[in-house]
């Protein structure tokens, strides 16, 4: 049975998903569609480790706070952020406003409930989007008119790319 531990990297500005999967015959890294055996042993010294990667071992030395994995090796030091998942998509209907909604990672659109021009109430919702193997109902953040809807059903997405857009309802008298 494969365990797995699934996290997004903030990689120089960029969310990576990526994954180590721990099989009986070893440890495979995942990132995006490439598949990496490797593994990473702890050395002598606090922080010190060693990782495998085809054949080719590279002394490195980690160190874990609660937002970020800060790793050294061949004399330069890189601080790597984490998001969990499902944090990220349960952020994903705050978008860069209330007026967009963002995807927070790459994925695909499992279904659409809307179409451009129906009216929503806050907490409607809105579409299915599937990433990572996690499936989120994303809602309307706000009332409005939904202005635009990118994606269909069985659409890929980017990360950051506008899964649907509202505008404001007019008020009627």
């Amino acid at each position: 049975m494969e365990k797995l531990m699934r996290r997004i990297l903030e990689v120089d500005g960029e969310d990576v998903p990526v994954w180590l999967a721990s099989t009986r015959e070893g440890h495979v890294l995942h990132m995006g569609e490439r598949e990496i055996p490797c593994s990473l042993e702890q050395a002598a010294g606090k922080g010190a480790y060693t990782l495998e990667l085809s054949e080719t071992r590279i002394p490195m030395r980690i160190a874990v706070s609660e937002s970020a994995t800060f790793i050294h090796f061949n004399g330069r030091a890189y601080e790597i952020g984490r998001t969990d998942p499902a944090e990220a998509l349960d952020k994903a209907g705050s978008g860069a406003s209330r007026d967009q909604m963002l995807a927070p990672m790459p994925g695909v659109v499992v279904s659409v409930s809307v179409a451009p021009g129906d009216a929503v109430k806050e907490g409607d919702a809105l579409l299915v989007i599937e990433s990572m193997k996690l499936e989120t109902t994303l809602k309307a953040p706000r009332d409005g008119l939904v202005a635009e809807v990118p994606f269909a059903a069985g659409d890929s997405f980017g990360g950051k790319d506008v899964l649907l857009r509202l505008e404001p309802q007019e008020e009627t008298e």
